[in-house]
């Protein structure tokens, strides 16, 4: 029997004539269609970021190459730091379309377009089609979710997997049946995605939220917790058992220092303070952020579902800036919970939309500011923003002529027309921003530099200097050697029996090897060089860009460079 039946609070129900199911599927099918060509709109035009993406890509390239499916492998040595979902799916997308970026974006892109669906069908089943439509669109164009949707980094899967537990939790407190074995091993697949926090973040929201209604002791009877639990675990479970057998000491480094450490150390990573997700939130929801701040919060009646999602969003906002290790993507579950809440709260204004007419005006001066920003950008000191001013003009144009269009559809009380218009232009800039993307890429990815090397050295010994390059083995599809600091190779160099021949720390080292290799090619940055040149001798570059210069002895059989 369902819990919520002993609540007085009002439950609404979908309508289930054949015609209401065949809009919702229609509208559902023009909601993923929407979300598709935001995510996948230039998904494979650009070289991966560093560090994140190149790393993540290079390690499911080397399941395929090492066919090891227990321990993840980066540069060809043990990389454990996090469990293997992403990794496994990343390398059966790169089994169908290739090595690529495309491949190596596609299960991220994907999660986010599953969040985008699970957050539509979450708002159909409680509220109904307007909210599920106006919750899909929120979610598909703020900002933060959109952008990361391109990125490839573990968040976004976890991201799914969280929004799916918290709505199937949710819908089994309101309707029993089969809902919360769904959570269950969604959490599981969370685990095997990025730990338990994907146990955490459902578990404390739905006990809060049941704890607040009085309703602990029902709950742990009808969310069949022994049983769920076991599943989840049972999901799981065996991956980390195997690794454990493969590398004993993986228990220890992986629970007491990825997560232990990393949540209370301060000194261990990525530190910043508590209140640091705040604006991280208010500006990735951009623009709905614009929407937020003129809504009635204040006078809101009581609804099960929306404080189910504010306590979701609350619960994974608090849990994140509590920890010690912050950084910008780990906040991305929170945004379908608050996606449902924004859009109740604006369908609320269905007959009083001119409130809104502000919100115009804001995303008008706003785009004045980027089109005036855009006009000046010789005078930075910085080039970068020249290399990205025609998509500045493009996008603040947008948004001039958008805020025009809201102020006009909220001051005439024409909200439909209004939200819309903020979906749709949201979702052009965030397409013209994707072209700015492949323009700048140079400046966050060495795949050019990469390419070049695979093409022009493909025979030569690839070393490293001070730093590894993220990209280079995935690019040029070669095993590195370091000579620096190992930082995230750490582990991998003191636990790989060949590590000896690929990691050094000495300047002598790569004498050594500069001079006795047949064919070196060295990878080092251009401020490195010059305490170098007399002690390399003749040399030629045979590849660079602004930050790196790969250079080989000058008598070596490559094509020609410069010589030096």
């Amino acid at each position: 029997m369902p819990m919520a039946e002993e609540s007085s609070d009002p439950i609404r129900s979908v309508e289930s004539s054949p015609q209401s199911a065949s809009r919702e599927v229609l509208a559902g099918l023009l909601v993923g269609a929407f979300a598709l060509v935001v995510f996948f709109f230039y998904l494979g035009t650009y070289g991966l970021w560093e560090p994140d993406e190149a790393r993540y890509a290079e390690i499911a390239r080397e399941i395929l190459v090492l066919h090891d499916w227990i321990v993840p492998h980066l540069n060809f040595v043990p990389y454990i730091e996090k469990p293997p979902l992403l990794y496994w799916l990343t390398a059966l997308s790169m089994q169908l379309f290739g090595v690529n970026e495309f491949a190596a974006r596609f299960v991220n892109a994907a999660a986010a377009l599953i969040g985008v669906l699970t957050t539509y069908f979450f708002a159909l089943r409680v509220y109904g089609l307007r909210h599920a439509i106006v919750a899909a669109s929120v979610l598909t164009t703020s900002a933060l979710y959109a952008v990361m949707a391109q990125v490839l980094t573990t968040d976004m899967l976890l991201t799914s997997m969280v929004t799916i537990a918290l709505f199937a939790f949710f819908l089994h407190w309101r309707e029993g049946g089969r809902w919360c074995w769904i959570a269950y091993i969604a959490m599981g697949l969370g685990v095997l995605t990025k730990g338990p926090i994907a146990v955490a973040l459902p578990t404390t929201s739905v006990a809060l939220f049941v704890f607040f209604r009085s309703e602990m002791r029902t709950a742990l009877r009808g969310f069949h917790v022994i049983a769920g639990y076991t599943l989840a675990a049972l999901v799981c479970a065996p991956w980390f058992i195997a690794i454990a057998i493969r590398q004993p000491d993986f228990i220890h480094f992986y629970f007491i220092g990825e997560h232990l450490q990393r949540f209370f150390d301060k000194s261990y990573s990525h530190g910043e303070p508590f209140y640091y997700y705040v604006p991280v939130v208010l500006g990735g929801l951009l623009p709905w952020t614009l929407l937020a701040i003129l809504l009635p919060w204040r006078s809101m009646p009581p609804d099960p579902a929306r404080r189910y999602c504010l306590i979701a969003f609350a619960t994974i906002l608090v849990v994140f800036s509590a920890a010690n290790a912050k950084l910008v993507p780990y906040i991305l579950p929170a945004m379908p919970p608050i996606a449902i809440v924004l859009a109740d709260r604006l369908l609320a204004l269905a007959d009083n939309s001119r409130r809104l007419a502000a919100a115009g005006l804001m995303m008008s001066l706003t785009g004045g500011v980027v089109v005036g920003v855009a006009s000046m950008v010789h005078r930075f000191a910085s080039a970068n923003p020249a290399m990205v001013q025609p998509e500045l003009y493009a996008a603040g144009t947008i948004m001039l002529a958008a805020g025009a269009a809201l102020f006009l559809f909220f001051s005439r009380n024409r909200l439909d027309a209004g939200l819309t218009t903020v979906a749709v232009s949201t979702a052009i800039i965030l397409i013209v921003a994707g072209h700015g993307r492949i323009r700048m890429e140079s400046l966050r990815s060495y795949a050019q530099l990469g390419r070049d090397i695979a093409s022009l050295a493909p025979d030569s010994r690839l070393i490293c200097y001070p730093r590894y390059i993220q990209s280079l083995p995935f690019y040029t599809q070669r095993r590195v050697i370091l000579i620096g600091p190992k930082t995230e190779l750490d582990y991998g160099a003191t636990h790989a029996p060949d590590a000896a021949a690929f990691f050094y720390d000495r300047r002598t080292d790569l004498l050594r090897l500069w001079n006795s290799d047949p064919a070196p090619l060295l990878i080092l940055d251009r401020q490195a060089l010059p305490p170098l040149e007399q002690s390399l001798g003749s040399y030629r570059i045979v590849a660079s860009d602004k930050k790196k210069l790969a250079i080989t002895r000058s008598q070596g059989n490559l094509s020609k460079g410069d010589s030096r």
